[in-house]
């Protein structure tokens, strides 16, 4: 092993290094100086992880860990803080959905479905490259618009959920109707 493998660091394996690699952090020096908001806002690392992270690097450099005072939140910041972490987890999920729907709808065998399918596709590939820039401009919608997006993925995930094995044509144009649906709400959240 290198003296600079991450995954010398506490709470880092070969997963974790690859996201900080790939965000620029390749030596425990440059992880030591990252700051903790900048760490924290590497996907699947967050604040909780980050913080273990950096402490976890200052042993190992022999420093205190850094001490931080607790932030106080409002009740108006923490439910519009709970509302963006479901509706993550929502965009998560969905994106699951997409992925085993398109399996499950793939008509083996079967041409009568293959242009329901290719449409299917597009409309799946427009709702994954929303969901990406929703993702960027989180932060600005409103608590309104955030909630509808929720309850709107819900009831997709649901769908796509109860998509079985045997595509039949009226399921096609129902998810495809769907997805259209919600990719639409969030073009106008985008814009």
């Amino acid at each position: 092993m290198k003296k600079d493998d991450l995954t010398l660091v506490k709470y880092i394996g070969a997963a974790r290094m690859k996201l900080l690699n790939d965000f620029g952090i390749t030596t425990i020096q440059q992880l030591n100086e990252t700051p903790l908001e900048k760490l924290a806002q590497i996907e699947t690392i967050g604040q909780h992880y980050a913080k273990l992270i950096k402490d976890a690097v200052s042993e190992s450099y022999q420093e205190k860990p850094e001490e931080t005072a607790p932030k106080i939140v409002s009740a108006k910041e923490k439910d519009t803080l709970e509302i963006n972490l479901n509706l993550r987890k929502q965009m998560k999920v969905l994106k699951k959905q997409l992925k085993r729907a398109n399996e499950n709808l793939k008509p083996l065998g079967k041409k009568k479905y293959l242009g329901l399918y290719i449409d299917f596709k597009k409309r799946s590939k427009t709702l994954k490259s929303r969901l990406d820039g929703l993702d960027q401009i989180r932060g600005g919608l409103s608590k309104e618009v955030t909630e509808k997006i929720t309850n709107k993925a819900d009831a997709l995930n649901a769908m796509l959920k109860n998509v079985g094995r045997k595509p039949k044509k009226k399921i096609y144009i129902k998810v495809a109707q769907k997805i259209q649906l919600f990719s639409k709400l969030l073009k106008n959240a985008g814009s």
